[in-house]
């Protein structure tokens, strides 16, 4: 799994895909003595990913290259855990990470000692993280073999363990560490006005308000409607930011369009290949219509199931129903319900 299917996965990325913030939170969270055996100026983007197909199970992972202070480069691969329920198995996972990374870098022609790899998990989960950061305890514990037992210890940044004045940072760091703390906690909407506050000046220039939006976006998408509703996030925007309230129609018609465009790409890929089936026995070209007018149809019920698990979590009996029998049409009004809508019951609400 390679696509960053999660809006925490994606948020993630944009937010420590840049260098100059991954730097300074690596510098800020790591051990004070691995912090200070690091160039951070020098940090860079190493390749995307150094993961195989097969062991692809964290999609959002970033591997940076930096220079040691004393000479050499080392690498620094950086995992983020969101789900709600902990990895038992992420130490096993990141033994593999790193053996993958060194068969590349021989790959590339380097010879020598094997550069430093240094995993980093980042982790905002619901509950606290309390699986072991020492691979040798996942190991029987054979008297007289130990030694032959790798330790392979991984840094852990748990946000949950963090007071809020331990989250500090730039503007971007800091905004995106309080977001990821509260997205999935129930003070979301007690704490989101003063992560919103930080973020007036930075809304002045265009690459400052591409930020907001995608901190925004991600708030929209990944907030459960139990801990922050559209109207709640709307009216925030709106008393922080001086555009707020076009700010928040911009997201909402890109989200529309986003939401377009895949059930367009997702019933063409359908419906040729149903209408080429069809076709065999009624025309190509009449099966090949037919069947992209299907595919649309079930390609945004499909989208669209998806966009009301991000918001309201399982869907009941009676919403299955209804996406099985509406009409495209149907389909596209409901979902540009989605983002506003206080509940599921407003969202299929006839009378709207």
């Amino acid at each position: 799994m390679t696509a960053l299917h999660s809006p925490h996965d994606r948020f993630f990325k944009a937010v420590f895909g840049r260098t100059e913030v991954a730097a300074e939170f690596l510098q800020r969270f790591l051990p004070v003595a691995a912090s200070a055996a690091l160039d951070w100026k020098t940090l860079r983007a190493a390749r995307d990913s150094f993961l195989d197909v097969d062991l692809a199970l964290h999609p959002a992972d970033l591997l940076y290259a930096v220079d040691q202070c004393a000479g050499g480069v080392s690498f620094v691969h950086v995992l983020f855990e969101h789900k709600s329920y902990l990895e038992p198995r992420i130490s096993l996972d990141l033994l593999r990470y790193r053996v993958r990374i060194w068969e590349q870098w021989l790959n590339a022609g380097n010879s020598g000692r094997l550069p430093l790899v240094l995993p980093v998990v980042v982790y905002h989960g619901a509950t606290r993280w309390r699986i072991s950061r020492q691979f040798a305890e996942e190991v029987d514990a054979v008297p007289g073999l130990q030694a032959y037992v790798p330790a392979c210890v991984y840094e852990l940044v748990d946000l949950s363990q963090y007071r809020d004045d331990e989250l500090q940072g730039a503007v971007v760091l800091h905004t995106a560490l309080l977001t990821l703390k509260y997205v999935l906690r129930d003070e979301l909407r007690q704490r989101l006005p003063g992560i919103l506050a930080l973020l007036r000046d930075l809304a002045q220039s265009s690459s400052g308000l591409d930020y907001v939006r995608t901190l925004l976006r991600y708030l929209a998408q990944a907030a459960s409607v139990d801990r922050l509703t559209g109207d709640e996030l709307r009216q925030a925007v709106t008393q922080t930011f001086i555009d707020g309230g076009q700010l928040m129609l911009t997201i909402a018609e890109e989200w529309e369009q986003q939401a377009r465009e895949k059930w367009i790409r997702q019933g063409i890929e359908q419906g040729i290949e149903q209408g080429i089936e069809r076709g065999i026995e009624r025309g190509i070209e009449q099966g090949i219509e037919q069947g992209i007018e299907q595919g649309i149809g079930q390609g945004q019920a499909r989208l669209l199931r998806q966009l009301l698990n991000c918001r309201f979590g399982a869907l009941p009996p009676w919403v299955e129903t209804r996406l099985a029998d509406a009409e495209p049409a149907r389909l596209e009004t409901w979902a540009r319900r989605v983002l506003d809508a206080a509940s599921l019951e407003a969202v299929f609400d006839e009378r709207g």
